[in-house]
């Protein structure tokens, strides 16, 4: 016989504990109630964003420091071209200039605008270096342009042949027709002045010319034979006077 005052085995259930039929038991979660931020049963999650690196955004690609960096390459490549190398003048300033604002608005890969910087400037220095080179090669050119001097133009063959010369420029050139000797004394460039031959028709015997000063000294002189032999002279052999393979007047 149990008595009513003793207190119940912690196995023996507790019929006041029992729930109802219908209802559920105490402290058991509902599956069909919905809480915040969970997702609905048989639902999938909300996508998964992985956390920057350290904490900071990755770093993008800036247009502006591309820019530079390719131009700044383009203006170096194209300055080692002759003549289409001045295009250089323009774009090597343009890529030292988009390399210098990408690093003052601090935009990513700042390498790249140091390396527009440098390309660029590298390629107005050579351009400079050209122009440089240029200039000096123009003026003594034209130096030596103006200085003329009177020469005799002769040429000696077994046949008919034509000569064809120059005296102060290349643009005015004389022709003529002459059998077996031609001669003339001209006023000519020392740069400029040339004198050419070739055998015409049958002829294939031996073609010389010759050039010399008015002092008598021998300026240049060229041979050559058979049918529609060619020889040519020039004046400018005459500014190595000394022979040591310098135009005159230079070391």
């Amino acid at each position: 016989m149990t008595d009513a005052n003793q207190p119940s085995s912690p196995d023996t259930p507790n019929p006041s504990n029992q729930p109802s039929s219908g209802q559920p038991y105490p402290n058991r979660p509902d599956p069909y109630q919905q809480y915040p931020n969970q997702p609905y049963p048989n639902q999938p999650g909300p996508y998964y964003q992985p956390a920057p690196y350290d904490g900071q955004p990755p770093e993008q690609l800036s247009g502006l420091t591309i820019t530079a960096m390719t131009v700044g390459i383009v203006a170096l490549v194209v300055a080692a071209i002759p003549i289409f190398g001045f295009v250089s003048f323009v774009l090597g300033p343009l890529a030292i200039i988009l390399g210098i604002i990408g690093l003052v608005k601090k935009r990513p890969k700042k390498g790249f605008s140091i390396t527009g910087i440098i390309t660029g400037a590298l390629a107005l220095l050579l351009c400079i270096l050209y122009l440089a080179i240029g200039i000096a090669l123009a003026g003594v050119f034209g130096n030596a342009t103006s200085q003329a001097g009177t020469y005799t133009y002769k040429v000696v063959g077994e046949g008919t042949f034509q000569v064809t010369y120059t005296t102060t420029s290349l643009f005015d050139r004389t022709t003529n027709q002459a059998t077996g000797q031609f001669s003339a004394e001209v006023e000519a460039s020392k740069l400029l002045g040339t004198l050419e031959a070739h055998n015409t028709g049958n002829t294939a015997g031996d073609l010389t010319c010759t050039i010399t000063d008015s002092t008598g000294r021998l300026i240049s002189t060229n041979t050559a034979s058979g049918t529609g032999a060619s020889v040519i002279c020039a004046t400018v052999a005459g500014m190595d006077k000394d022979g040591d393979g310098n135009w005159d007047g230079q070391p």
